[in-house]
This record gives C-alpha cells, structure tokens and sequence, in this order.
C-alpha cells in the first residue's frame, strides 16, 4: 500500500514500483510543440499490446485533436470526453488507486503537473477457454463450467439473468494479493439483510492471500469447527443462477474456477444438478436412492461392528454361521477389521485423487485387488469385512458434494468407533451427537436441517423428493426474500 501523502505522479510512483523487470514506465511527449509530457505505465504479459497501440498510443501521437493541444488541461479534458479510441476509463488522484489499477491489468497514463491519472481496461493475459464441467456433468443441460477469469464468469451469469436487478458488489480481499471478489445478488428480491451479513463478514477478512476459497469459506461459516460444509461450491453457472434466483447470495472469487452460494443447508448437498433436468418421478427416485445410501454409508460399519461384536443374537443363525466360518483363523476382532480396512480405502482414495492421471486408475484398480483379496486370502480380515466397507464405499460416491461427502466419511469413524465401546446402544449415542451437533449449526440465521426444523410451514415439494414444477411456487421461506414467489 502507498503512503496516502504521496503525491500522485511519475517519480513516486516509480520509487514504488519500478524494481521489477516487467513493469514498464514510457515517457511520451505530445501537444503542438511536443512538450507536454505524459508517462505510459503497464506490465508485460497482463495486456493486449494492440489494444495500447491501436486505441491509445496512436490517437495521442497522431490524432489532430490531440497535436494542436498547447496545455495539459486541454489534454484532460479531451480524454474524458473521449476522444482516445476507448470505450471504458478511469480518472484518479491518489497513487493508491493508481497502483491496484496497473496490478489489476490496466494501462496508466499519468500527468505530472495536474497529478492526474487516466486508467485503460486493456487487460490481455493468457486465460483458460470455457469448458464442461469436471465434476458436476450432466446429461441433458449447459456444458460450460466457471473458469479462473473474473470478468468472464459475471458475463456468464448476466448470460443467464438479464435483469437490471442482478447486483455485482466488487471488494477486495487480502493484503499481499489484492484479490477482487464479487459478490452476487438480485435487488429487490434477496433479503438485505442477509446480503449485508454477508458483506460485513468479506469486509472483516484480514489476511495476506485469497488464493483458495478455503481462506473465504473459513471467514464467512457460521460454525467454523464444524467438518460439514456450511457454503455450497459449484463450478457450473446454471447451477450457481438457479441458487441466486431463488434468493441466495452468490460469491466469485478472481483466479478460481469455482462459485460459492449461501447460506447452504443440509438438504443442498443431496441434491444434484440433474435432478431438476429429468422426469420429476425418476428425479424423485434417485434422490430417495441418495438419502438412503447416505444412511448405508454412514452407519454400516458401526451396525456391523455392534451386532458382530455385541449383538449376536440379532444375527440370522445361518448368515451367524457363515459370518463365523470366514473370520476363522483371522487374529483380530471385527473392529479392528473393520476399521483398519476403512482407513485402507481412505489412502487408497487419497492416492488416487494425488498421483497422475495416466497411473491413478490403474493403481485404484490394483489397490483395491490387493487390500481385498490379498488380505483375505492372508487371513488379515474376513470376507465379510470386505464386503461390509466395499459397499460404504461405493454408497459414498452418490453424495453429489464432495466437501459434504468428506464430513460423511469421518463422522462414519466416529460412529464405528462409538459401536465398539458400547455396540448399537454407542452408535445411536453417536447419531444423536450427529443429529444435536447439525442442529446447532446456525447459517446467517438459517438452520442447517431447514426446511425439516426451523420454517411454520414446511415446504415438502423439493425435499426427499421432487414435486413437479408447477407444485414449486413459492421460493424457500427461510430465506425470507422480498418476492415470495417465483411463479404464479
């Protein structure tokens, strides 16, 4: 940051920032007698180089408004009634302003005697084409994602909304990166209320880098010793406008590919993209599916350890027998098969998400060969074990949110865990400090279980199932929005 008592010209700006190879300062003389000098300030590789020829260099150097100028303020004057081949400029005074404007991309044409800057969007850094979405697809729907550039995602999302309404609040984040992030939201339809929580708490971000959306999520949640998410991340656009229709408030953040929603609830994580695409009968279906493999992910290993190890008599006496059959000659109990086997899925899955793409495939396929067959053929677990967590596994990979999936996963050791102290007795103790610790979770005044907890009228439509369309009239009642309704 600049000293606010510095005066605004070339000097001191040079004495700021002229130690690096790529920034590059141009004195140019113009006027009638070529002795008003102005100083042309950018960096390598962050702009179009024709853009700074074409549309500014060359009107100042050649165009006859500009060569029978005598005074500087003639000059200025002339720039801000366009007269330079532009579309869009800045005027500043401080050197402040100045410097986030050459760091962001811009051109600067700085004048010394009136200490006057004029910034220039002529921003042309390499940046990557749009894309489908890598971890959200979808069958029938758009196939464009979020990319790293700033501009480009509020483009895509005024693509979608083309109402004077849709607000983008510019702030910026972090002391070192001078990161912009906006935030998104539709006027006279949000509740301000929440909008202004929501901008309080990116303004009380202090921090030397926004480079992750790690250092935003942990700022702005509610609960921030929770493992279960409480902002949702999508990198597809529909997605994100669905969200910001219904009265939530969005989050782009300049360099990331991704956009954050809140405030987020439990019941967004179990919904996925594709379910409002399809027929509202299979939709409704498949999201029942969901809610039930979550459930199966999430308590089977503890249901088995808890009836293997203190519950034999809920056993089926031939399923008993089999069970006992393929633990003989393995040395360790159910628990300690059972949790050793997930934690071995757990580094298997780490591997996989860490090495290359060309080998991690092969090496899951392998992994899984080994801790599976190997280890049972080596007497390490039974085979009932394998198929126990084989099945967790696979269940856990229907959770459409990973971050959500996550919070599953170690709150499925926390349960197996409880089962082997107390068996079934443990494990309901620990759903119920699962189900008490979700209702604490208070999002910008928002439950987390809502609409299930917290709203006088609950809306069912678009719960564990998915109503038709036309039954969706009226958008979520807690997030109390100005327009009620979203459809007649």
């Amino acid at each position: 940051m600049a000293d606010q008592s510095m005066e605004l010209n070339s000097e001191n700006l040079r004495s700021l920032i002229d130690h690096s190879s790529d920034i590059t300062f141009k004195d140019i003389y113009i006027g009638l007698e070529k002795n008003i000098k102005v100083t042309l300030v950018f960096i390598e590789g962050l702009i179009q180089k024709e853009y700074l020829s074409n549309f500014i260099l060359k009107p100042l150097l050649e165009s006859p408004n500009f060569c029978s100028v005598e005074k500087e303020a003639i000059i200025l004057d002339l720039i801000e009634s366009g007269s330079l081949y532009f579309p869009s400029q800045k005027k500043f005074k401080d050197i402040d302003s100045v410097t986030s404007e050459i760091f962001n991309g811009n051109a600067v044409l700085i004048f010394d005697k009136s200490h006057t800057a004029f910034s220039f969007s002529v921003q042309g850094f390499e940046s990557r084409n749009v894309t489908e979405p890598s971890g959200e697809n979808v069958i029938k729907g758009s196939k464009d994602s979020f990319v790293e550039t700033l501009s480009t995602n509020i483009s895509t999302i005024r693509r979608r909304i083309r109402t004077v309404d849709l607000i983008a609040e510019e702030f910026i984040v972090g002391k070192q990166t001078r990161t912009p992030l906006n935030i998104i939201y539709i006027r006279n339809l949000t509740n301000k209320d929440l909008v202004d929580e929501v901008r309080k708490k990116i303004q009380s971000i202090d921090v030397d880098g926004a480079l992750t959306t790690s250092i935003i999520e942990e700022h702005i949640r509610s609960n921030k010793y929770s493992p279960f998410p409480q902002l949702l991340y999508t990198e597809r656009p529909d997605k994100f406008c669905s969200n910001i229709i219904e009265g939530r408030v969005g989050m782009l953040i300049d360099g990331l590919p991704v956009a954050l929603i809140s405030p987020a609830t439990f019941l967004q994580f179990m919904q996925a993209p594709e379910d409002y695409s399809q027929n509202f009968i299979y939709s409704s279906a498949i999201r029942l599916l969901r809610f039930t493999l979550t459930f199966i992910t999430l308590y089977l290993p503890g249901f088995y350890v808890a009836v293997t190890s203190f519950h034999q008599e809920m056993i089926p006496t031939q399923l008993a027998l089999s069970i006992q059959v393929s633990k003989e000659g393995v040395p360790f109990p159910s628990f300690m098969e059972t949790l050793g086997l997930l934690i071995a899925f757990e580094i298997l899955v780490e591997s996989g998400i860490r090495l290359p793409k060309t080998i991690s495939q092969a090496f899951s396929i392998v992994g899984a060969v080994v801790v599976g067959q190997a280890a049972v053929e080596a007497k390490l677990v039974s085979p009932a074990v394998v198929v126990i967590v084989a099945a967790t596994a696979i269940s856990s990979y229907v959770m459409p949110n990973q971050d959500f999936s996550n919070a599953i996963r170690l709150w499925r050791f926390i349960l197996t865990i409880f089962s082997s102290i107390a068996g079934l007795f443990g494990m309901s103790i620990g759903g119920l400090l699962l189900l008490y610790h979700l209702c604490t979770i208070d999002n910008f005044g928002i439950s987390y279980l809502s609409p299930f907890v917290s709203s006088n009228t609950m809306q069912y439509q678009d719960t564990l199932i998915r109503m038709p369309m036309f039954f969706m009239k009226k958008r979520p009642v807690d997030l109390k929005t100005t327009n009620k309704k979203r459809q007649s």
